[in-house]
């Protein structure tokens, strides 16, 4: 049968039907009709034969195209959930580094604060033992002098002298203690920033690349 026979069988196939369903005995108060199964399932078959063969394909075309987009849609919504699995777990593991760093860093920081105020300690307990050295120097050389009244006053001249001398010997070094502890601080505060920034360019690194 040609294609234009099959047009025409299905165009008066779905003319049958019509009438069919146009002449159906109307069910009162269901809004239904009643036909004769075996009439109309004789002509839905015929009309599937008529249907041209190009329809046909394009039907099973159409059916395999569904089926083709649902897998692809699968295997995008797979391979979706695996990149963000995949996202999740670097994202956790990089911040697990940075706070591995940070507390490294943290903790250098603190133990070269702490060595810095020993050696300042140190320096200040020095400085400290010699001005007293000193103090107890000059104060044995005054008692040893003569008690002679011009002797004791040249005495106890050269004793508050040596005193002074003390003092500002003292102001001095413990001075020169206080300015390498400061500098000693200074160089941990150093230290410390720049292993913060190395982190804050690590983590913006790592937000650039995703």
């Amino acid at each position: 049968m040609s294609s234009n026979e099959n047009r025409l069988m299905t165009f008066e196939l779905l003319d049958r039907m019509n009438m069919m369903l146009a002449d159906a005995k109307t069910i009162p108060l269901y809004n239904r009709i009643m036909l004769k199964k075996e009439d109309f399932s004789e002509l839905m078959r015929r009309l599937e034969e008529s249907i041209p063969s190009d329809l046909q394909k394009a039907r099973m075309i159409i059916d395999e195209e569904e089926t083709i987009i649902a897998e692809s849609n699968r295997q995008a919504a797979e391979t979706t959930q695996s990149a963000n699995q995949e996202a999740q777990a670097t994202l956790d593991n990089a911040r697990s580094q940075a706070q591995t760093m940070i507390s490294d860093a943290q903790a250098q920081a603190q133990e070269t604060v702490r060595t810095a105020s020993e050696q300042a300690s140190g320096m200040v307990a020095q400085a400290q033992a010699q001005a007293n050295a000193l103090v107890a120097d000059a104060q044995a050389q005054a008692q040893q002098m003569v008690a002679d009244s011009e002797i004791i006053a040249r005495a106890q001249a050269e004793a508050q002298e040596m005193l002074g001398a003390a003092h500002r010997d003292c102001e001095e070094f413990t001075a020169r203690a206080h300015a390498a502890v400061n500098q000693l601080l200074e160089q941990a505060d150093v230290s410390m920033t720049q292993q913060l920034d190395a982190l804050r360019a690590a983590r913006n690194q790592f937000a650039n690349a995703q």
